[in-house]
């Protein structure tokens, strides 16, 4: 009689570590569908808005980032926006940009490739905003936060 219940204890601790380990980071959004996304392409930097800045254009349009090599072209990464206020919404995927990066930005490293995407809403005042890691094209669930910033009042 002990012996099915300690099957059963056995195959739900082992069940319970496995999906804490799956969501054990502190930067973690896994709302449990799909594969965790994972993180940016290696030397990804993000340029503008600088991470952890604050009164940044409540209207904000693109993020600008740096990446060390070229990203394979067709590629589907973007990035995830996650605002305090609850709204979502997925970027454009990115794209080699060569003009004027909005100031203040951060120094991208020599050699780097520049890349664009585009915010399609707008941010609005007042919000925390994190922008999680997506590879678009796999399904996966956006879970490593690149970079954070706050909007300010747009005043």
């Amino acid at each position: 009689m002990t012996k099915p219940f300690t099957y059963a204890f056995i195959a739900a601790a082992a069940a319970m570590t496995l999906l804490t380990g799956c969501n054990n980071n502190s930067n973690s959004n896994n709302n449990g569908f799909g594969q965790n996304c994972g993180g940016p392409v290696n030397g990804l930097q993000v340029l503008h808005p600088i991470n952890g800045s604050s009164h940044v254009n409540p209207a904000i349009q693109a993020v600008y980032v740096a990446a060390n090599s070229t990203l394979p072209v067709g590629n589907q990464y973007n990035f995830f926006l996650v605002q305090s206020s609850g709204g979502q919404q997925y970027t454009s995927t990115f794209a080699h940009y060569t003009g004027p990066i909005p100031k203040p930005y951060t120094s991208p490293p020599p050699g780097s490739t520049i890349y664009q995407t585009v915010i399609p809403q707008p941010v609005g005042p007042l919000q925390s905003v994190n922008l999680y890691w997506n590879n678009g094209g796999t399904g996966c669930t956006p879970n490593v936060i690149v970079s954070s910033f706050t909007t300010g009042t747009g005043q």
